[in-house]
């Protein structure tokens, strides 16, 4: 691995990132309403959260109850304080268990300490009102605080998929764009908002899935895994093209 005189600031995302926090939720959720969890877990973060909450409920972006009955009707089924209490139960267990027994990617350690040993500046960056938990967390389980700082929603008072939250990273870390690449599974916020605030971007596709991106959401980098992202991080820093097998140049 080339080191580079002036190291990439790294802002680096927590669920399906670091965390396999996909298949927490879908064992909690799994046989309800006769569907299995990762359909389950699938329809709610992509039509409830990301799409029904981020565009026309912001203001209730953390309110899981409210969630859980846009997800009833969505799903067609009564809305009844029962159900809406098991719902509840079920996301509160998962989140439980991501802090009490997470569940990181086999290659998150490695990354982490590739990125320490080779000088690069790390922030986690997280969706949510947990981000302190989610940097304690991983502090605990490796033994080891990797990150310079600790951002989120909460911090931040924007939502990750709008702009202005990559806006005020910048301000707070006193980075310079150009100096900067945004790591994480989701085009919608790891990705794009991060692209319009000229951070370069790496998605982390593990799944290898095939989705159609419009051209200026595409990431300037797509890999399978973490480790793969390195080899984007040394071609940037040389002009030797060190690429992976699982790892794909976009620009």
């Amino acid at each position: 691995m080339i080191m580079s005189r002036k190291p990439w600031n790294i802002l680096l995302d927590f669920d399906g990132t670091l965390h396999d926090t996909e298949t927490i939720f879908s064992s909690k959720l799994d046989g309800l309403f006769g569907l299995d969890g990762k359909t389950l877990y699938a329809l709610y973060l992509s039509e409830i959260h990301r799409k029904l909450v981020h565009e026309h409920f912001p203001e209730r972006h953390n309110d899981r109850r409210f969630h859980c009955e846009l997800f009833c009707r969505h799903l067609k089924k009564p809305i009844d304080n029962e159900l809406i209490c098991l719902l509840e139960n079920r996301f509160k267990e998962a989140e439980e268990i991501i802090f009490s027994s997470p569940r990181f990617f086999k290659d998150a350690r490695a990354f982490l300490d590739m990125a320490i040993c080779n000088g690069y500046r790390l922030c986690l960056s997280t969706g949510g009102g947990n981000s302190m938990a989610k940097a304690k967390t991983i502090q605990k389980f490796f033994g080891r605080n990797y990150f310079e700082d600790i951002i989120g929603e909460e911090t931040l008072n924007h939502l990750k998929d709008d702009p202005l939250y990559y806006e005020e990273a910048l301000k707070r870390l006193s980075w310079e764009s150009e100096q900067v690449v945004s790591i994480g599974d989701s085009i919608q916020t790891d990705i794009y908002p991060a692209k319009l605030v000229g951070i370069k971007t790496i998605w982390v596709n593990r799944k290898n899935g095939t989705q159609t991106i419009e051209m200026d959401k595409a990431p300037d980098y797509s890999a399978n895994d973490l480790i793969s992202t390195m080899d984007y991080l040394t071609l940037k820093f040389s002009n030797q093209s060190v690429i992976g097998k699982n790892s794909k140049i976009i620009f």
